[in-house]
């Protein structure tokens, strides 16, 4: 089954995890060969309040909350899941990405929390209390002075931001070696970081979807025995 079919496979829902299918993987034995997949999930949308417009101080306040609060419900049906029992499902250390893997996963897999799988840190920029601007205004500002190599103070500079994911696509990568298929419950920045990180390294995106704030993409590779 060529790598294009795999991504056409049907899922009758918002994403699908399984194991490497068995007969795919049987066939790429005989070869010498065999398929590694990686799964890179986004969490679900935070229940934070939204203003029309922020002060400088009031959008830092928007992002603690944002790192704390938790998730709006969701529907845990929309992500099939079909692993063997015994499967470690990673995630990161914030309550959002924590409380979308307990919600996927619940009680049926082991889940471990690591902070190198954390979202990029963001510092809102300082300014008069006077000035009130939309939050993705100050959000424009403060991720694209950060980018720039400013506006890091208290927080990971970009170079270290990157640094973080490409340790984190490794230790993907080791999971997919040893289990097969890996499975990363994490954040929109950092999950297409990965990815990218995963692309340098030979991997290929076959899927990279969004539903409200959720988002699926999944990177497979096929290596020797």
């Amino acid at each position: 089954m060529p790598l294009e079919q795999i991504a056409k496979t049907k899922c009758e829902t918002f994403t699908c995890i399984s194991e490497v299918d068995s007969t795919l993987q049987a066939d790429l034995k005989r070869q010498g060969k065999r398929m590694l997949q990686i799964y890179l999930i986004r969490h679900a949308k935070p229940n934070v309040k939204k203003n029309w417009f922020y002060s400088a101080d009031e959008a830092k306040q928007y992002v603690l909350d944002y790192n704390s609060v938790p998730i709006i419900p969701f529907d845990s049906s929309l992500v099939a899941v079909n692993l063997r029992p015994n499967h470690i499902i990673y995630c990161s250390s914030l309550p959002r990405a924590q409380e979308t893997a307990l919600k996927i996963f619940g009680d049926n897999y082991t889940i471990v929390s690591d902070s190198v799988f954390r979202e990029f840190e963001i510092r809102m920029i300082s300014a008069s209390s006077l000035l009130k601007m939309p939050l993705g205004i100050w959000q424009v500002f403060s991720r694209g002075s950060w980018m720039l190599g400013f506006n890091h103070r208290g927080i990971e500079s970009r170079k270290e931001a990157r640094l973080r994911a490409r340790q984190a696509s490794e230790n993907l990568i080791k999971v997919a070696y040893d289990e097969e298929t890996a499975v990363l419950v994490a954040h929109g920045m950092l999950n297409g970081t990965i990815a990218k990180e995963l692309q340098k390294k030979g991997w290929q995106l076959i899927q990279k979807k969004s539903h409200l704030n959720l988002g699926a993409t999944i990177l497979v590779k096929i290596v020797d025995l």
